[in-house]
């Protein structure tokens, strides 16, 4: 499916964006790249959404992501905002819980199950497939809970049984079947060899953090941002929503009644983020990105980051970590997380904590979304002036945002 929902008339140059998060900066830039006239309206009191980056004098914080991943659309951005990526850094491990214990996730057992199992044919990829449904007769149910799971739950913030197969494996397309489960494994290894080669590759941050990205894009349309924009809304012209489906559908409830209740339907996963400086290290996660936590491990978090390790000139003189979770911490959660890892902390150990909750955080990639996203560009071929921008359509990563984002403002008709 398409990237963006509806289409803009390229013919109108007057474009009205509904919210300033990263969505709608990014959209605008590539629009005024293009020659349109962009107008952002913005509810609250700063740009940037989710993505934030606070500075205290411990050291740097990121609220929301906490890197960008390059792609070739990723990097050329870059250029145009003269921003410096800073990468991180490549020499160190990435871990996964495995029996209570932070260890290199692909294990001898499991590889040798894959490679057995990879001539079996895969299930028929209905519309109702999940990714655990897909891979549980190569790894089989234990193996897609224990790694497969929370390896994607660092990424979409939910386990492999929630999450559907066509949207996450985009690649798929409309292919009804795989003759084996190595068809399917050379069809994604060769979408990765035909992406171009770049001189950065991997997670980036910048100096200063993530805010430096967004004040990048926020300075190309210096003039062009509204913030505390309190009035009603109205479809005039062009008009693109970049909010989240919830926030969407509030603000076109009267408007476009039956694509609101569509985008109504969308789920979201309450997140938190916690970040740590603290005075002696997790031993367990020396020299790694940090550590990757099946649920129902017994640990309240889903993930914890090694900050200085993966970022180090961003974290020169602390030892930072930030724990990732489905819902609120409490410091008590927090320590009991913590001497799981290592027994002895206290809280005498941790000189700050910054604890941030999100009741909206990221949309989850069920099948509901996959079925509300299909109606929603049924409802949207009508449109001629209206199209609908976000995580929930574009994808959950920065880089397929930029990459939609480009595609879109270059060409928009062909997203009707």
């Amino acid at each position: 499916m398409k990237r963006v929902i509806g289409k803009i008339n390229p013919e109108d140059r007057q474009v009205t964006i509904w919210g300033a998060g990263f969505s709608g900066l990014t959209l605008g830039h590539y629009l005024k790249n293009q020659g349109y006239k962009v107008t952002i309206l913005e509810r609250s009191n700063k740009v940037g959404g989710k993505i934030q980056t606070k500075k205290t004098s411990g050291g740097l914080i990121e609220k929301g992501a906490h890197a960008l991943y390059l792609n070739s659309d990723g990097l050329e951005l870059l250029k145009e905002l003269k921003l410096e990526p800073i990468a991180a850094n490549k020499k160190i491990k990435r871990l996964l819980m495995i029996n209570g214990k932070p260890r290199r996730p692909f294990q001898a057992a499991l590889l040798s199950k894959i490679a057995f199992n990879a001539y079996k044919k895969p299930p028929l990829i209905s519309d109702g497939l999940t990714v655990a449904e897909f891979f549980k007769p190569l790894m089989g149910i234990d193996n897609v809970q224990n790694y497969m799971s929370p390896i994607l739950s660092g990424i979409y913030a939910a386990p492999s049984e929630r999450l559907h197969f066509r949207t996450v494996f985009h690649q798929v397309g409309t292919k009804a079947q795989f003759d084996s489960y190595w068809d399917f494994i050379r069809m994604m290894l060769k979408d990765g060899k035909a992406q171009p080669k770049l001189e950065v590759t991997g997670s980036v941050t910048f100096e200063g953090g993530m805010q430096t990205l967004i004040n990048g894009l926020a300075e190309t349309l210096k003039g062009d941002i509204k913030l505390n924009y309190k009035e009603p809304f109205k479809m005039k012209g062009n008009t693109i929503i970049c909010t989240d489906a919830l926030s969407a559908s509030d603000l076109i409830k009267d408007a476009r009644p039956d694509i609101s209740s569509e985008l109504a339907r969308i789920r979201y996963q309450e997140l938190t983020s916690v970040t740590l400086f603290m005075k002696r290290e997790i031993k367990s996660l020396q020299k790694s990105f940090g550590v990757l936590i099946p649920l129902d491990s017994g640990y309240n978090s889903i993930g914890i980051i090694n900050n200085k390790a993966v970022f180090p000139t961003n974290n020169e003189n602390i030892l930072s970590y930030t724990l990732i979770a489905r819902k609120k911490l409490s410091n008590e959660d927090i320590l009991a997380d913590l001497n799981r890892l290592s027994d002895g902390f206290v809280l005498d150990d941790i000189d700050h904590i910054d604890n941030t909750h999100w009741d909206k955080a990221l949309p989850i990639y069920d099948l509901q979304l996959y079925l509300s996203v299909k109606k929603l560009h049924q409802l949207s071929q009508k449109e001629e002036n209206l199209a609908i921008f976000g995580n929930y359509v574009a994808g959950i990563s920065l880089r397929e945002m930029i990459s939609a984002a480009k595609s879109f403002a270059a060409e928009p008709q062909k997203y009707s």
